[in-house]
């Protein structure tokens, strides 16, 4: 064996070896950074029956948590999470519910982002883990199911970019009534201020002695 092939074997195995490393590596954050969002999340949920309830000292469990699809969630992260409330001094389950929880992600700076969980309400369990199999493909539906469920989501899709358009109309409306609007009392400091930056600067020539 030669010297170059001995050298091609090392760097090859370097490579593998960084491969591996770095696949383990980022398997290792993304679980971190998913346990993290659970902790979040069940923070949320506990705090939400403490608030709407008063009932407090409950250990939350994960039993499904689904990602909704469709037009209607392209621009907003909303899940049903499906969860056990447990009573943690006997561990027996009090009661299983469906909740919808909301991720609001708002931008810290250039690269990071910065996720706020919150709990926009309970959910009829049944007819959340219906519509999970149906997203999951766990219920065969008929052609004419099918077809009502496409109808339905083609219908919200136009819904929520009218009430999009609505908001944004709102907006811009009260941006421009936040612009001309004028304070009703200004300090003489400010209206000096205010006379400088809207005062028309007009040159003149200066007439020879």
């Amino acid at each position: 064996m030669d010297t170059m092939t001995i050298v091609l074997m090392v760097v090859l195995v370097g490579v593998i070896g960084f491969v591996i490393v770095t696949t383990i590596t980022g398997r290792k954050a993304s679980k971190k950074e998913k346990e993290k969002r659970y902790q979040e999340v069940r923070e949320r949920i506990k705090s939400y029956i403490a608030k709407e309830e008063g009932r407090k000292n409950l250990r939350i469990e994960f039993e499904k948590v689904y990602a909704r699809k469709g037009a209607e969630y392209k621009y907003r992260d909303v899940f049903d999470v499906v969860i056990e409330i447990i009573e943690p001094k006997t561990n027996k389950i009090l009661e299983i519910r469906a909740y919808e929880v909301e991720g609001l992600t708002t931008k810290i700076d250039k690269k990071n982002y910065k996720t706020d969980w919150q709990v926009n309400g309970v959910l009829e369990l049944e007819d959340t883990k219906k519509r999970i199999a149906i997203s999951e493909k766990k219920i065969k539906l008929t052609k004419e199911e099918r077809d009502q469920l496409k109808r339905d989501e083609k219908l919200r899709g136009k819904e929520l970019k009218e009430k999009e358009k609505l908001e944004y109309k709102k907006v811009k409306a009260e941006t421009k009534e936040n612009k001309t609007k004028e304070p009703k009392t200004l300090s003489s400091a400010d209206r000096i201020n205010k006379h400088l930056q809207t005062q028309k600067f007009v040159p003149t020539r200066k007439k020879a002695d």
